[in-house]
């Protein structure tokens, strides 16, 4: 047996002990990184059984394909949700400063980004000291009773004509009894394509609700976009 089939039965293992134990959020980032390299290695059998295990607990979108360029701004990016993956660090390196609920998803994350436990209900910096703040597939993780206090810290702490950028997926309300909403993303950047799944518990969201938040908090909408299952908003701090 290879090293890399080593390395992905030990994250199925992994990620089966995470779903009994319902952390979700860890057995998805670990099986998509268990689907990576089996893409990799071109293993048949692994795969299958990969995707059996998904479809167990987990209703799975197709991969939806997206493409980011770094962001454009002189100053500094607030991540919300920035461990894992990393996508915004990766992006813009040293500008970045990635929040998230847990030290062991920021530990493994692997940019230049400065990395700082935090709850994005209850941001510990001085208002307006951010040009952007970016959501990268994280609100689908934050309980939506959440979301409208995120948007109000977001709000205060970007500086005027600030942007609130965020990326996410639609999630209807049928849940056909699984437990959780996976998307499944290819993410093409300037040197690098990223396959990856996120998922969450199941809680209905859409583009419109998002749009409903921003009206809230006085955020005005200047871009937007959806396809297929995932959707973009761009919000500027209009005072």
């Amino acid at each position: 047996m290879s090293t890399e089939e080593k390395e992905v039965r030990k994250l199925i293992e992994d990620a089966e002990q995470d779903i009994r134990a319902d952390n979700l959020k860890k057995a998805s980032e670990k099986l998509g990184q268990a689907i990576q390299i089996t893409k990799k290695i071109r293993n048949e059998e692994l795969l299958k059984q990969i995707s059996e295990l998904i479809a167990k607990f987990s209703y799975s979108t197709e991969t939806q394909s997206i493409e980011l360029s770094p962001i454009k701004t002189d100053g500094f990016i607030l991540d919300i949700g920035g461990g894992g993956e990393g996508i915004i660090g990766r992006l813009n390196g040293k500008q970045v400063i990635a929040i998230d609920t847990s030290e062991k998803e920021l530990e493994e994350t692997k940019n230049e980004a400065l990395k700082v436990v935090m709850d994005a209900t209850n941001l510990k910096f001085l208002s307006k000291s951010f040009d952007v703040c970016t959501a990268f597939f994280s609100f689908m993780y934050i309980p939506n009773d959440d979301h409208l206090r995120v948007f109000r810290e977001v709000y205060r702490v970007l500086k005027n004509h600030g942007k609130f950028l965020i990326w996410d997926v639609k999630i209807p309300r049928e849940t056909w009894d699984y437990k959780a909403f996976t998307v499944r993303l290819k993410i093409r950047l300037l040197n690098e394509e990223v396959e990856t799944g996120y998922g969450s518990k199941w809680h209905p969201q859409h583009i419109e609700y998002f749009k409903q938040l921003a009206q809230k908090t006085k955020f005005k909408i200047v871009n937007e976009w959806s396809k297929g299952e995932i959707f973009y908003l761009e919000m500027s701090k209009i005072v």
